[in-house]
């Protein structure tokens, strides 16, 4: 067998791995090897316990299948805090009914004279809490939280009393007693993060630490890799890849880490899935990105009208949008060109009929148009709330839920039908034969040979105080950069920019 040629820059990751000292963090550009050079890296790892911690059961599956090294083993964040915390409550066992945990400890806080709409505020809140603040103590601490992920209540609740200071002050006393408080029934995958994390119950076993994706994870989530590790570590991540500030994603971890962790840093800039073309176009983002030699030319083009979006997408290559409802758009063109289609995210599908099941209550709403009128009140509500706030990026998110729902409306005689609609067309399978439409956020890690970009979904007009025209911070700038360049560096050999509205 031949042997494998390994870049330079691989080589020198290698040697760090093989005999080098201190930390490391490796800056691993789109589609550059990286999983393959932190693989090849361990078998020369001398350490005797090793770990390579993955974001997901997905991910460790099958980077478990690839460790060669047997002092090695991949193992998920919440695998690793599960451990942890079964030193301390030996028995604990995991809550498998989904929600379960949060609503028994809303219940304790709340007590009987809380509706259970505001328990299950509390609820949500108090699980988001534990995964990505597990030491907030004081109110404030959680209320962005709160905004972002629609744990703010109504403005009826408010005015009965139950407010947004209410739902946090009731959140941060469950997490509280989530911490303190060993549960019969079992406790679920939030308090595995949260739990070591908070009681400082981590204890450093391994001799080397591997972490892939830093630029994703929360602080709670690398708080608890740090803990379990005594001997080296290595971070690796792309901070030009960094697009999950809305879900707590630490986005400056790699130079943080660098930092703190008094890092040798290495470079993968050589990207093996981006033809020269996109490479190019690329590196007006990202100038260090660099094409593989042989890589082919491949092409960028562009088209103007979504009908020849619709003609031309073949099953497998990918619809590209910033947004969500553009999307619902693309695939309800392609269901009338009795083209097969999906979309990406089934997380997002769920969302959006646990939507249309809170605006179709009661009589009044069992017809399509009744349906979108509440649809409208809603979204007036919900964003007019959002200035207030001087949240402007929640008042995008509002709009885009509600246009995505008022796309796919077209052609269902009734609410259930668009539920049916949802529950089909948004899934996590893998895709095969059909076209797949996406947010870039969801394709992230993906690849396709050609890829569809609607444009003018990217760098969405910022607004200022109650919807005024603004501008970007720095921070949202350097997001926004980046959502780009994730888009871009999907394409395997064909980038075609779309131009219709």
């Amino acid at each position: 067998m031949t042997a494998r040629t390994w870049s330079t820059q691989q080589d020198a990751i290698f040697q760090w791995f093989g005999t080098g000292h201190g930390n490391a963090v490796v800056r691993a550009r789109a589609g550059t090897g990286k999983t393959t050079t932190i693989i090849e890296g361990i078998t020369r790892a001398p350490e005797t316990r090793i770990l390579l911690a993955a974001f997901n059961k997905r991910i460790q599956e099958e980077l478990a299948s690839r460790l060669t090294n047997p002092n090695a083993e991949a193992k998920t964040l919440h695998a690793i805090g599960f451990a942890a915390v079964r030193r301390y409550w030996e028995t604990i066992r995991i809550d498998e009914k989904a929600g379960h945990r949060a609503l028994v400890l809303a219940d304790q806080v709340c007590g009987s004279q809380a509706p259970d709409a505001i328990k299950r505020l509390v609820a949500d809140l108090c699980t988001k809490g534990r995964e990505m603040a597990p030491h907030a103590l004081a109110l404030g601490e959680l209320t962005t939280i709160a905004v972002d992920f629609d744990c703010v209540p109504d403005d009826e609740w408010a005015q009965a009393g139950f407010d947004l200071e209410y739902i946090e002050a009731r959140a941060l006393e469950a997490m509280a007693i989530a911490a303190e408080r060993k549960p019969a029934d079992g406790i679920d995958f939030a308090d595995m993060l949260y739990l070591p994390v908070r009681n400082r119950w981590l204890l450093g076993s391994y001799d080397l630490g591997v972490v892939d994706e830093a630029q994703d994870m929360t602080l709670t989530q690398l708080e608890l890799f740090m803990g379990v590790c005594r001997g080296r570590i290595a971070v690796v991540g792309d901070d030009r890849q960094a697009i999950y500030a809305f879900r707590g994603a630490d986005a400056t971890s790699l130079d943080r880490l660098k930092a703190e962790l008094q890092a040798e840093e290495f470079g993968l800039t050589v990207t093996y899935r981006c033809p020269r073309e996109v490479v190019a176009l690329a590196r007006r983002l990202v100038p260090d990105l660099e094409a593989a030699a042989g890589a082919p030319d491949g092409t960028i083009q562009q088209v103007a009208t979504l009908e020849a979006v619709v003609d031309r997408a073949q099953p497998g290559q990918f619809v590209l949008s910033r947004t969500n409802a553009p999307l619902a758009k693309v695939a309800m063109a392609m269901l009338r060109g009795n083209k097969r289609v999906k979309i990406q995210g089934k997380d997002i599908g769920a969302g959006l009929i646990a939507l249309v099941e809170k605006l179709m209550k009661g009589k009044a709403a069992q017809s399509i148009p009744a349906f979108l009128d509440r649809l409208v009140q809603w979204e007036q509500r919900e964003v007019e709330r959002a200035y207030r706030m001087q949240r402007e990026d929640r008042a995008e998110a509002v709009r885009d839920k509600a246009e995505t729902l008022r796309h796919l409306t077209d052609g269902v005689v009734g609410p259930q039908e668009l539920q049916t609609r949802l529950a089909n067309l948004f899934t996590d399978d893998p895709l095969v034969g059909a076209v797949v439409c996406s947010s870039v956020h969801k394709a992230k890690g993906l690849e396709a040979p050609t890829v569809f970009i609607l444009r003018p979904t990217l760098y969405p007009k910022p607004y200022g105080k109650n919807g005024k025209p603004g501008v970007y911070s720095p921070a949202r700038q350097r997001e926004e950069d980046n959502i780009v360049y994730v888009a871009i560096t999907r394409a395997q050999e064909n980038l075609i920019w779309v131009e219709a509205k």
